[in-house]
């Protein structure tokens, strides 16, 4: 791909219906648009690196721990990479989001193949076990230990189809860097939501892959609910990002 960094970042910006979205050709072009992203983040950053590590040893210096939105205060900051701690209510910086929407561009692809409707990788926490629900096109199945189902769960025991099934998805959500714990068709509003893992209290934040989504829609819509805002912000074409009050 010969096209220049800059243009393939405008280009991605605008939607452009050159670049794949899902099928064949969607890996190669969004490997490629992600690897041109990647580079003019960098440049940007190399112009700033001395005030990024000047800010850096005044941080490393600052007594106690920084309180971040719905989660329990971390010592000398956390990573970059984690949550989103921007806005109010907080969500990640254009450029990241637009990153992680192609990566998952990939994850998409593969939900589709298999028929997927919801998928969840609980890892259990607080002495809780850890639970799995799959649904796709040959059923849906759950772990069947306590902490997971109970009698009245209607899903079935993994089979060997479903596991490699599963373990399929799981594959495709670690190659795309998004720290995804859960996705859902049609449960969480229209289209496909791939929801970022977290402990918060306060908020949930997720991606939407919505077809059809209009080329004028809104940047972001903004409600207000009986437990706070909700912002969806318009990334790119069909994909949307969402923060909402966790109930």
């Amino acid at each position: 791909m010969n096209t220049h960094d800059d243009d393939v970042v405008a280009r991605l910006r605008a939607g452009d219906p050159g670049y794949p979205e899902t099928g064949p050709d969607a890996g190669r072009t969004l490997v490629a648009a992600r690897r041109a992203l990647r580079r003019s983040r960098g440049r940007r950053a190399l112009a700033g690196g001395l005030a990024v590590a000047m800010a850096a040893v005044v941080g490393l210096t600052t007594i106690g721990g920084v309180d971040l939105p719905g989660v329990f205060p971390a010592p000398f900051g956390y990573d970059t990479r984690s949550l989103p701690n921007e806005g109010d209510p907080p969500i990640y910086p254009a450029d990241r989001m637009l990153d992680d929407a192609s990566s998952l561009a990939l994850v998409l692809t593969t939900t589709v193949d298999l028929g997927v409707t919801s998928y969840l990788a609980d890892p259990g926490a607080w002495g809780r076990a850890g639970c799995r629900a799959f649904t796709w096109s040959q059923g849906a199945y759950r772990d069947r230990h306590a902490d997971c189902a109970n009698a009245t769960d209607p899903e079935l025991p993994f089979d060997a189809a479903s596991e490699a099934a599963f373990a399929r998805v799981t594959r495709a959500i670690e190659r795309s860097g998004v720290d995804v714990d859960r996705i859902d068709k049609g449960g969480w509003g229209p289209g496909t939501s791939f929801h970022l893992r977290d402990n918060s209290w306060q908020w949930n934040w997720y991606y939407s892959y919505v077809p059809d989504t209009p080329p004028n829609a809104p940047v972001e819509k903004r409600t207000q609910t009986n437990l706070g805002p909700r912002l969806e912000v318009h990334i790119v074409g069909n994909w949307w990002f969402t923060v909402e009050p966790d109930d």
